[in-house]
């Protein structure tokens, strides 16, 4: 948002204070608080330190700022924190009770991938979207640097007219900016064997939105009209890179720039009979965007190098309509029985341009697919055609509750959502969910809750569809585990106690399996069990301890092939025909031990510790017969360990004036098979080396903070 556009909102803030200078004195409170602070980092990258976080090493100073006014009729908050560092934030907001209120509000964050060392490239150019390079280039050594990061800023506001109550009306606009580099990756040829090359790509996004509501709201109901409407720019639509394995310059679709316009009603209507309350909400949103077609691409040299796409059309006319409906009634027919029927309904309708493809048949750009799906045969005369995706989703359900005493509820629903897409796979799919929960707090001290839920899944497979699966033909073996068959079981037990004075009891157990039906090739079982248990004693006033575990384990099982052929199976394995299977785990732990103690009466001690780990592993298992060389299980498949402690002091030093002081340690261990010994480059053939910026392969780090706070408060 524009300086001067600040100026005016910030303005228009204090204007109604001015205004009211004549009314009773206000109670103003707050404080302001500088810091210092002393970052010693051990890393060679210190990206996943600072991921977030505006931590730098070394020396640096950080301040913070609370402001309150309370007023008979009138109220303002300011608040702010990291002033001048990269995680900034800044909020005022007030109002006059029953006639208006405001806000504006400043946001801002870095995320950061990679930086120093750990960040490179063979290309030139870094931060535009030319990318160059001269290629092969081996020798990291020679490479450039770059800061992997992009930096966010969410800048907006809100104003709020209640004066004409029970009428009002709102409107809200922030503008969120992107700016910065991120690494995409991009395929040098048509097969994996032809490696890729990792693309520091420019981000200069701009997202506004501006939104209206007008609404009504009274004891007996609730009625509104909200209007948005939302635009998104990307100063860089494509990216043109090097590409060494065809020879010449590429190029990468980036996001388009687009527009959202979203109507939405909402409402409901209180004290009908058995004490009903009906909802119903409706939206219709549009999304559009203009992409201009590429009219040629870089090829194999066989096809002339830039063989033409020849599109039907000069640009591609994105267009999305999106429809919701929903209605709930919720009921009391009894002091003992509450109910609630609903139903929502859900239509993606896709009226983008219906682009037409006619590549000439030597250009190696036809799929050599029969799938009417996309009708793109490489056959002279035989178009690419791909269809639009879209869905509609119909769901409903009732649930229903009954106390059956004082101390016990028992609960329970059914729910049911039918979905029809365009997808070569699963077009239809039915879910059935039925759940039961019993809530108890019998006893004084202690109370507790147990759920259980059952869901099915059956979508529809087209086995007798040959022409889906003639380009590949193990698709038909494949079930992909997001809409395949399943049977789930969940379960959640949660108990709460405080069973004496000033100790207080948590635990919690979560446990799922997902069975997959009828798949032969892809996920075949997954289960979750979650254990989380907490402890708590003492008063805060003079010590209080809190501790807390939690550990998690998760399995998924699935089943693949090597080579082609019916895997159930009908014929004896070869060495270069067979099946596998592989078992994923992950394990998740972490322990946590706070204390709080007030040593003196001024003087308040905290401190924290927490440890947390993460282990995944993969095993495998070939068909009797199949390969020769021995599958080896992965024992490092994103390995984690961090610690963490914290220990302050805070000191009143007088009414006005706390001081802390503070020291903070935090160590990251990171180890996957993914980035484990990460080579810049990795050797190929006639230009298929692969070419990386060892993004995320430097996350280790260790780190020592120190820091010192004053306060004043008023």
């Amino acid at each position: 948002m524009k300086p001067k556009l600040l100026s005016i909102l910030v303005a228009s803030v204090f204007v109604p204070a001015l205004a009211q200078a004549q009314e009773p004195q206000r109670e103003w409170s707050g404080s302001i608080s500088i810091g210092v602070r002393d970052v010693g980092l051990n890393t060679n990258d210190p990206s996943k330190f600072t991921e977030y976080r505006d931590l730098r090493d070394g020396a640096s100073v950080f301040g913070g700022l609370e402001l309150r006014r309370r007023g008979p009729n009138d109220y303002l908050n300011a608040y702010g924190e990291n002033i001048g560092r990269d995680d900034q934030y800044l909020d005022l907001n007030g109002g006059r009770y029953g006639t208006y209120k405001y806000r504006v509000y400043s946001d801002l964050m870095r995320h950061n991938f990679g930086s120093g060392p750990g960040a490179l490239s063979p290309f030139n150019g870094i931060g535009s979207n030319v990318l160059t390079a001269t290629l092969p280039n081996t020798n990291p050594a020679t490479w450039n640097t770059f800061d992997h990061s992009y930096k966010r800023h969410n800048f907006g506001g809100m104003v709020e007219l209640q004066a004409t109550s029970p009428w009002y009306f709102r409107v809200d606009a922030n503008e969120v900016k992107r700016d910065g580099i991120n690494v995409f990756a991009g395929a040098k040829g048509t097969s994996p064997g032809n490696g890729f090359m990792d693309l520091p790509s420019p981000i200069d996004y701009t997202a506004k939105n501006v939104s209206g509501e007008v609404g009504f709201s009274n004891r007996r109901g609730h009625f509104a009209v909200n209007l948005l409407k939302s635009t998104f720019d990307n100063g860089n639509e494509t990216l043109r890179w090097q590409n060494n394995f065809y020879g010449g310059l590429d190029t990468t679709m980036l996001p388009p720039s687009n527009e959202l316009t979203r109507l939405g009603i909402n409402g409901n209507i209180r004290g009908l009979p058995v004490d009903s309350t009906l909802a119903a909400r409706y939206t219709n949103q549009k999304t559009t965007s203009d992409v201009t077609m590429l009219q040629n691409i870089l090829s194999t040299p066989a096809s002339g190098g830039n063989p033409a796409t020849n599109p039907s059309e000069p640009s591609f006319k994105g267009d999305h309509r999106h429809t919701t409906w929903s209605l709930s009634l919720a009921s009391r027919p009894t002091a003992a029985v509450d109910t609630k029927v609903y139903w929502n309904y859900d239509k993606l309708k896709n009226e983008s341009t219906e682009m037409i493809f006619n590549p000439s048949t030597t250009s190696a750009l036809r799929a050599g697919s029969t799938d009417p799906r996309v009708n793109c045969a490489n056959v002279a005369g035989v178009v690419c055609e791909p269809e639009a995706y879209h869905y509609t989703k119909k769901n409903y359900g009732a649930e229903a509750g009954v106390r059956l005493t004082r101390n016990d509820k028992l609960s329970a629903g059914l729910d049911f959502t039918h979905v029809d897409r365009l997808r070569s796979d699963f077009e239809k799919t039915k879910e059935t969910r039925l759940f039961g929960e019993w809530k108890n707090n019998q006893l004084d001290w202690l109370t507790g809750r147990v759920k259980y839920q059952y869901l099915t899944r059956n979508s529809d497979f087209d086995e007798n569809n040959a022409a889906v699966f003639a380009a590949n033909p193990m698709d038909f073996y494949v079930r992909r585990f997001d809409l395949a068959n399943v049977h789930q079981h969940l379960v959640k037990l949660v108990l709460d106690a405080n069973p004496v004075p000033l100790v207080d009891v948590g635990f919690e157990v979560i446990y799922k399996r997902n069975r997959y039906i009828n798949t032969i090739l892809g996920r075949t079982d997954d289960q979750r069990q979650e254990y989380y248990a907490s402890f708590g004693w003492g008063d805060p006033k003079a010590i209080r301890v809190l501790a807390f575990g939690d550990i998690e384990y998760t399995t998924y099982d699935s089943n693949h092939r090597v080579g082609l052929g019916d895997p159930n199976p009908a014929a004896a394995p070869t060495t270069t025909t067979y099946n596998w299977s592989a078992r994923n785990k992950d394990t998740a732990w972490q322990v946590g031990l706070g204390a709080d103690w007030a040593l003196l009466t001024r003087f308040m001690i905290k401190s924290s510790f927490v440890y947390m780990q993460t282990n995944g592993r993969a095993d495998f298992s070939v068909q009797p017969g199949g390969a020769t060389t021995a599958f080896r299980p992965i024992e490092n498949f994103d390995n984690t360990r961090r610690l963490s402690l914290n220990v302050k002091g805070i000191y009143e030093y007088s009414r006005n004036i706390e001081l802390t002081a503070g020291y903070a340690y935090e160590r990251y261990r990171f180890s996957d098979i993914g980035t484990d010994g990460t080579k810049y480059v990795v050797p190929g053939a006639g230009g298929a080396e692969a070419y990386t910026t060892g993004q995320f392969a430097f996350q280790p780090y260790s780190a020592n903070v120190v820091y010192g706070i004053a306060k004043y408060k008023f």
